[in-house]
């Protein structure tokens, strides 16, 4: 992520409950137990946060 995103803050928040979430400006971009950003519970794959992190940027930037 910090190869991509040279500015991000990555932050591991330990907790229960099975969930993966990756938030852009307080914007939650990706969920795994809620299904934001993808269609299925489940982790992202390969370049994925990537891609949706660039959507994210290039429309609040419209």
């Amino acid at each position: 992520m910090k190869a991509n995103f040279s500015d991000a803050r990555v932050e591991l928040v330990v907790g229960d409950g099975g969930n993966f979430i990756v938030e852009v400006d307080g914007n939650v971009i990706f969920s795994k137990k809620d299904r934001i950003g993808n269609d299925e519970s489940r982790f992202p794959h390969g370049e994925e946060i990537t891609t949706l992190i660039n959507k994210y940027l290039k429309e609040k930037s419209a």
